[in-house]
């Protein structure tokens, strides 16, 4: 895998990172296939239901039919709830914030903010409307300063113009359907342990007993194809998410500055050790202040340990998450291209502002990393 992403990303080195458009017809034409399946399942139930067959039978195939479908059936998500989800009413200097990012990014503000007490931000889409979810990581938040924080919601917000396939309502979806098609037909080939009986119902034993072994040879193949096709749609997804994650970095750097882009991918060398301090010190003492912990740490961090972890990273080929390229390799594309000094340029205070807004969830978010440390 790592030998496709490095082949992948020395043919993207020098081009243009707007996504072509090849990739994200492939993908949304055999969505689009996959949620027709689902269609039919429903159409075909109502047409059972209204046949004159046996009124029996053409319950249970009725029925049949629709749970498969709602099985299958695209799942969209559900908007965050909760006391740790931010809008515009609750939360004005932080959209503000977001609002300008968008601009710079020619994006669109995120429509709900969720404070989580993870090391990383992520941007997602839930509902029928596709509302766009920012989670923004309070510890990702702490280790960053001012420019690195605008360079990682311009990343985010980025990722609604980068062309990735993968965020798109109709391939996501279809995805999740294929993998429920791959389980629901998946056979259950553990041996039965019923036996064959001597009597007059041995005869019907047996044929259920050959029934239990010959529906795995027919369903099995009919799931692992299913299955590969799941993996090729991921596949042409992967490849487009990966050009994407390499577009939302040049458009963090559009709009904080290719220095603060860097820097702010560096940040993320140090994150495990960081919530493994956090972790250690709410072990030893469950009132700790694990916001003081976490910025004694940071500040504390040499530029020969920084360099230590970017080597490692190296070795262990790190990534944010399995859905990234390895950081170094975001790092080198960013050097490839001509440095910008952004084009953004927040006033302090509304960036302090925002600050704010995300500070009153550390109790909150203290009491889940406490809960997390056991």
């Amino acid at each position: 895998m790592h030998a496709r992403v490095l082949a992948n990303h020395q043919r993207l080195l020098g081009t243009d990172l707007r996504s072509s458009g090849a990739r994200r017809v492939g993908g949304a034409a055999l969505a689009l296939l996959v949620h027709l399946v689902t269609v039919l399942l429903i159409v075909a139930a109502a047409w059972i239901w209204t046949t004159a067959a046996f009124p029996v039978a053409k319950a249970i195939a009725t029925v049949l039919l629709l749970i498969v479908a709602a099985e299958v059936r695209p799942r969209l998500g559900r908007i965050p709830r909760g006391d740790n989800v931010l809008n515009r009413d609750s939360a004005p200097a932080s959209f503000a914030v977001l609002d300008e990012v968008a601009r710079a990014t020619g994006s669109r503000t995120p429509d709900v903010l969720v404070v989580s007490p993870d090391f990383n931000a992520a941007m997602g889409r839930a509902g029928l409307r596709g509302k766009q979810v920012l989670t923004i990581g309070l510890p990702l938040w702490e280790a960053l300063d001012d420019r690195q924080r605008l360079a990682a919601l311009g990343h985010e917000c980025g990722h609604e113009v980068n062309g990735d396939v993968r965020s798109t309502v109709l391939v996501g979806t279809a995805i999740q359907s294929l993998h429920r098609w791959a389980w629901l037909l998946l056979p259950d080939t553990r041996a039965s342990r019923r036996r064959p009986g001597v009597n007059a119902g041995g005869a019907m034993s047996s044929i259920f007993l050959i029934a239990e072994y010959l529906v795995p040879l027919v369903l099995l193949p009919i799931s692992v194809t299913i299955g590969l096709l799941a993996v090729g749609l991921e596949r042409i997804a992967g490849r487009s998410g990966q050009r994407a994650e390499y577009r939302a970095d040049e458009l963090a750097a559009i709009t904080a500055g290719t220095d603060a882009a860097l820097s702010m991918l560096d940040q993320f060398f140090g994150a495990e050790h960081c919530m493994h301090a956090m972790s250690v010190a709410l072990r030893s003492d469950r009132d700790a202040d694990v916001w003081a912990v976490e910025r004694r740490f940071m500040h504390s961090v040499t530029p020969t340990q920084r360099e230590r972890w970017r080597r490692l990273a190296s070795r262990d080929q790190h990534r944010t998450d399995a859905s990234h390229p390895p950081t170094l390799l975001r790092q080198e594309m960013l050097r490839s291209r001509v440095r910008v000094s952004g084009t953004l340029d927040v006033v302090p205070d509304q960036l302090a502002a925002m600050t704010a807004e995300l500070a009153a969830f550390e109790p909150m978010m203290a009491q889940q990393l406490r809960d997390t440390a056991g």
